[in-house]
């Protein structure tokens, strides 16, 4: 009896064949070369963004907590009957610069970009803030300028980060205070300086150096105005106030320095005297104290 050859033998299932690769998506050194690496952010660098970023929205929150503060103190004032003691929003309007009657203009030289730290540069810019602030609320607001601005630098980027900073009342440049003003009618304020002023003169530009340092770069203002040829000067402080702690000035007196050389400078220019002006704005805590004239002491006569 015959059978038939494999009749029992199982049938062979067919092998899948190899998938073989799709050549349109295999990646081409070429291409993978043309793609930008993507940067790799450390720790730390995240949490300094997520921080950046909560203060972002905070800084918001908190601008319109105190719009409202300041609208329930005004109308609290107005049903108490208290006169206004600053200017109002319409009188600040049109009290600009351009129509204010002050004799002398004000330049802070920012030009300083590389030689702070971030958090330095943060502390310079709330400052300038201030010194807008201050300015605006005068009744003789002084023509302002920031000069000197490196463009895309981390003083021009911390700027933009103040919502609305083009539209100060100041003039905002990256150009040196050299480019803008007439070199005869500069005076380059330095706590460094032999050189008293004792007066404004009218048509005149003052520069203060907007540097925040801690201290660290001493007579670099000095030197920037000896360098350059420029006329320099300090404020007649020893002349007029006793004071406990050293007489460096910077932008303003709010932040690591004694004194705010341009507020001085604003409450002279509103017929303040010296002495006034100084004792108006140094802080407190500074037990400054006007100094006392001594009796001339009569002049030595020979026989």
């Amino acid at each position: 009896m015959s059978s038939e050859v494999g009749a029992d033998r199982p049938e062979e299932k067919e092998q899948p064949s190899a998938k073989k690769p799709c050549l349109e998506n295999v990646e081409t050194p070429a291409e993978s070369a043309s793609e930008p690496p993507t940067e790799v952010l450390s720790k730390r660098k995240i949490k300094k963004l997520a921080k950046m970023q909560k203060w972002e929205v905070r800084k918001k929150i908190k601008r319109q907590q105190e719009r409202e503060k300041q609208r329930l103190k005004r109308q609290q004032a107005i049903l108490a009957g208290i006169e206004r003691t600053s200017p109002s929003r319409k009188e600040l309007k049109y009290n600009t610069t351009s129509k204010s009657p002050s004799p002398i203009s004000v330049a802070v030289d920012l030009d300083f970009d590389d030689l702070m730290i971030d958090k330095d540069i943060c502390k310079c810019v709330k400052q300038l803030l201030r010194i807008y602030t201050v300015n605006r609320r005068s009744q003789t607001p002084i023509p302002l300028f920031f000069t000197g601005i490196k463009k895309d630098g981390r003083i021009h980027k911390t700027l933009e980060r103040n919502d609305g900073y083009q539209n100060w009342d100041v003039k905002i440049s990256h150009e040196s205070f050299l480019e803008l003003f007439d070199r005869e009618k500069i005076v380059y304020l330095t706590s460094d300086s032999d050189n008293v002023l004792d007066t404004l003169e009218d048509n005149h530009v003052y520069i203060i150096g907007g540097l925040v340092d801690h201290n660290s770069q001493k007579g670099l203002c000095h030197k920037i105005a000896e360098d350059k040829g420029l006329r320099h000067a300090r404020l007649p402080l020893n002349e007029n106030v006793v004071i406990k702690t050293r007489t460096v000035l910077t932008i303003n007196h709010a932040y690591f320095s004694v004194f705010t050389v341009f507020e001085i400078l604003l409450r002279v220019t509103e017929k303040k005297s010296w002495k006034e002006a100084i004792l108006s704005v140094l802080p407190m805590r500074k037990g400054a104290k006007a100094k006392e004239v001594s009796p001339k002491a009569p002049e030595a006569t020979t026989q």
